[in-house]
C-alpha cells in the first residue's frame, strides 16, 4: 500500500507516520542487477504543511540483497536513512497530484532510497576482489614491490624537455 497523506488531517498540526511500503509498490525491480529489494521501505515519519508545501521528516530504512561488483559474492545491504528530509510542493511545476486532499508520498521515498544506494556494490573494504584469486597473478610481499606496481610508473620517466625539439 503506498504511503498517502490527507492534507486536511495537517492543517492545525503535523502528524507522524509508521509503516511500510511494499516492494512491489516501489517499482524497484529494474534498478541494477547486482542490486535486488529485500524488505519493504519502512519509514517513521513527521509531515508538517508549511502553506503550499510539505515538510517531510524522519528516517527511512529498506534491505537489499546485493552481488559485490568486485568479487560477485552475495551480501545484504541495509540503507538507513536517519535524518531523512523532505521538501514537496503541493502547488506549481515541481508539484505532486492531490486527489480528494490525498498526497501520495512514496515517489518522493523511493527516488531518495535509489540515491543512497551504490552505484557499484562493494561487499567491504577489505574485498579483494576476483584478480586476487586469479592463479599466476602475483601479490605484492612488501613496500618496494607496491611502489613497482604503479601503472603510472612509466610516467616518472618520461622526458618532455626531449620532446619539445
Amino acid at each position: 500500500m503506498p504511503f498517502t497523506v490527507n492534507i486536511q488531517h495537517l492543517e492545525q498540526e503535523g502528524q507522524e507516520y509508521q509503516g511500510s511500503i511494499p516492494v512491489d509498490d516501489l517499482d524497484l525491480d529494474s534498478i541494477d542487477d547486482l542490486i535486488c529489494p529485500l524488505s519493504s521501505l519502512d519509514y517513521r515519519l513527521t509531515v508538517e504543511k508549511h502553506e503550499t508545501n510539505l515538510l517531510v521528516q524522519g528516517e527511512i530504512r529498506q534491505i537489499f540483497a546485493c552481488e559485490c561488483s568486485r568479487c560477485l559474492k552475495k551480501f545484504e545491504l541495509p540503507v538507513v536513512i536517519p535524518g531523512w528530509s523532505g521538501f514537496v510542493a503541493l502547488e506549481g511545476e515541481e508539484s505532486l497530484p492531490v486527489n480528494n486532499d490525498m498526497v501520495d508520498l512514496t515517489t518522493v521515498l523511493r527516488e531518495d532510497i535509489l540515491l543512497a544506494l551504490p552505484q557499484h556494490p562493494v561487499c567491504g573494504q577489505a574485498c579483494r576482489s576476483l584478480g586476487s584469486k586469479v592463479p599466476g597473478i602475483r601479490e605484492p610481499h612488501d613496500a618496494e614491490d607496491l611502489k613497482d606496481s604503479s601503472p603510472w610508473i612509466a610516467l616518472d620517466h618520461l622526458n618532455l624537455e626531449k620532446d619539445k625539439d
